[in-house]
């Protein structure tokens, strides 16, 4: 078994197994998108293609926060309790050892978006029968961009945490993560998606999404054991 799945599998078992993360996930995951979408289909009425637009809309940065709740327990609590140092001495690169970690978080992140996806549906058929969950662009959107971008969110944020201190990345990860959803905003208002989303919109966002898990990749890179060590309260 290659170390990138052992590393992964821990992760994800620990996440799992993590009560607290998992029911503040959940809480918003249902009362975030379901009060937004009701909001939005109400107004909609049986416009499918505004209702499509707005279900897309909630579900990226509901994906982004979702890798940033996840991730926060999986790098910062080896800081916190000081177990990252036994990892530090064993022959794993830094860089296979953040990519573990944050496809470890990423899939049950993606998993609870998916969660949160399904009760915005049902919910939008309360108001309305429009028929929005076979939509191609759609199913699209929540199979190929959202967990792109949340193994972004979750990659960066894990680099940032690995690289900086314990004070510093209570201040971060706030930046961080309300500059994520600043950045899905600012692409939906620039791309040409008219009433709902388009080929176009769903390109760019996962154009950016690439390039953002890129950085974190190169960031992930020049972060060194000693660093790390460092910033080791």
């Amino acid at each position: 078994m290659s170390t990138f799945r052992v590393i992964a599998g821990r992760e994800m078992r620990l996440a799992l197994r993590n009560r607290s993360a998992l029911i503040a996930a959940l809480i918003f995951a249902v009362w975030f998108p379901v009060v937004s979408i009701l909001g939005i289909a109400a107004g909609a009425g049986e416009d499918a293609a505004v209702i499509t637009a707005g279900i897309a809309t909630i579900t990226l940065p509901v994906g982004v926060f979702m890798g940033y709740l996840f991730c926060a327990d999986a790098f910062l609590r080896e800081k916190r309790d000081g177990s990252i140092e036994t990892l530090l001495c064993t022959p794993v690169s830094l860089r296979r050892l953040w990519e573990g970690k944050a496809a470890g978080v990423a899939v049950p992140a993606y998993l609870m978006t998916l969660v949160s996806a399904a009760v915005t549906i049902a919910a939008v058929y309360t108001l309305s029968s429009a028929p929005v969950a076979g939509e191609p662009l759609l199913l699209l959107h929540l199979a190929v961009v959202v967990p792109v971008w949340i193994v972004a969110a979750a990659g960066l944020i894990g680099a940032a945490q690995l690289a900086l201190g314990m004070r510093e990345n209570q201040i971060l990860g706030f930046v961080l993560i309300f500059g994520f959803i600043f950045l899905i905003i600012g692409l939906q208002q620039v791309a040409p998606a008219g009433s709902g989303i388009s080929v176009t919109m769903e390109a760019i966002l996962a154009a950016v999404g690439i390039v953002l898990l890129a950085l974190a990749r190169v960031i992930a890179g020049k972060v060194t054991k000693e660093r790390i060590v460092r910033t080791i309260p």
